[in-house]
């Protein structure tokens, strides 16, 4: 399968298959949050999907889906989360959609999680939306019970 946006995203290690439980954390769950709420508004008015995948996307483009325990955190948002084992490239692009609907993709990465206090983390995320892309590195911090974004 041809995931170009998707590959443009992936610093493209082999990488082993990851642990959900390092990812689905309140840290993961507010460093996507954030990243959703940074997403550009691209093509306004057409319905989209949105995808969770967590670690590294190989350059064969295999990549870990979120667990849909980890997805239901976001059911807040009202947006159509799909599981990645749904998504399909299709020409010309190729576009990343949905598999059954066919509608556009966002691909939501949580590439990396890590701790680095018992209050702080440091998370890169990124995502693609057609050929359009976006990555940041983000730190969080835990202050009275809730874990956010800091400069």
């Amino acid at each position: 399968m041809l995931l170009l946006p998707a590959l443009l995203l992936c610093a493209c290690g082999g990488g082993s298959t990851p642990d959900p439980a390092t990812y689905e954390t309140d840290a993961g769950e507010a460093a996507v949050r954030h990243l959703i709420s940074k997403l550009p508004p691209l093509n306004p008015g057409v319905a989209k999907s949105h995808s969770l995948v967590l670690g590294e996307i190989t350059k064969d483009g295999l990549m870990t889906p979120a667990t849909d325990a980890f997805v239901a955190r976001f059911a807040d948002l009202n947006l159509k989360f799909i599981n990645a084992i749904n998504l399909k490239a299709i020409e010309p692009g190729p576009i990343i959609v949905d598999n059954r609907d066919r509608l556009a993709a966002f691909v939501l990465q949580l590439r990396a999680l890590k701790q680095t206090s018992e209050s702080s983390w440091e998370a890169e995320v990124a995502w693609s939306y057609k050929q359009e892309v976006g990555r940041e590195t983000i730190r969080l911090a835990s202050k009275d019970g809730k874990i956010a974004v800091v400069p």
